[in-house]
């Protein structure tokens, strides 16, 4: 089972895109994921849980998603993560791959891409 961490702030995008992920009917990769509504309790379960893959909006209330991932990539740096954002500028994009995300992409993104893509990260780490 891989442990996820999803950091978002929209509640309903969150519960669709947690819901989405653990109906993953891939049997080598079946995700338990854990929703949580912003950057401090992204790095607070961080701390607490070996998660194998993050997911983070970069727009969060508290701590954004780059400065979350800062402090995330300091305590594991091997843990893969995607960042995303609806409205977040190309800057904000480049610094989240610059802080250690393997991508950023832009909402709204297609769940079964994602899903290829965090399963393409997996295998490559094993």
């Amino acid at each position: 089972m891989c442990k996820v961490l999803l950091g978002e702030d929209d509640k309903n995008f969150g519960m669709v895109l947690k819901r989405e992920l653990e109906e993953n009917l891939n049997k080598e990769y079946q995700y338990q994921v854990n929703l949580v509504p912003d950057g401090v309790e992204a790095v607070l379960s961080f701390i607490s849980v070996p998660y194998d893959f993050v997911l983070l909006d970069i727009r969060m209330p508290r701590l954004n998603g780059n400065d979350a991932l800062r402090i995330i990539k300091k305590i594991n740096p091997n843990v893969p993560t995607i960042t995303f954002s609806g409205n977040a500028g190309s800057s904000e994009m480049e610094e989240s791959v610059e802080c250690g995300a393997i991508q950023c992409i832009k909402k709204p993104f297609a769940i079964a891409k994602l899903k290829n893509d965090m399963r393409n990260h997996l295998t490559a780490l094993k």
